[in-house]
């Protein structure tokens, strides 16, 4: 599984990347800044984009990632999880939360059709 992490500020992001590291240790695990991404989506192909809801990215910008985790503008860790379409909210998501939704994009991309 491959996870791009854009998620800022940065502390937040290096602290998410190591987390997914020492529990998906199989994971390739990339972190940018939103703004410094210039073709980095394309060229990594996540299958995972962890992000902040108003990081000023718009829809083309991830094209072709069915499953985003969107870090929601607040005072916590509240966040929307899109699953190809399939969407909901988890409010103060924690690492147990994150885990269970990686679970559930490792079951999505092992039953994707391959093109």
């Amino acid at each position: 599984m491959r996870i791009l992490v854009t998620v800022k500020p940065k502390m937040y992001r290096e602290t998410l990347a190591l987390a997914l590291h020492e529990h998906r240790p199989d994971a390739e695990v990339m972190i940018a800044s939103a703004d410094s991404l210039d073709g980095q989506v394309r060229d990594f192909a996540p299958d995972l984009l962890v992000r902040n809801d108003n990081d000023g990215l718009s829809p083309e910008d991830f094209v072709g990632i069915a499953c985003r985790i969107e870090v929601l503008f607040s005072d916590g860790m509240d966040v929307r999880v899109n699953l190809d379409g399939r969407v909901r909210e988890i409010k103060d998501m924690g690492v147990a939360d994150l885990l269970a939704v990686l679970d559930e994009v490792e079951e999505f991309i092992s039953t994707e059709p391959v093109d």
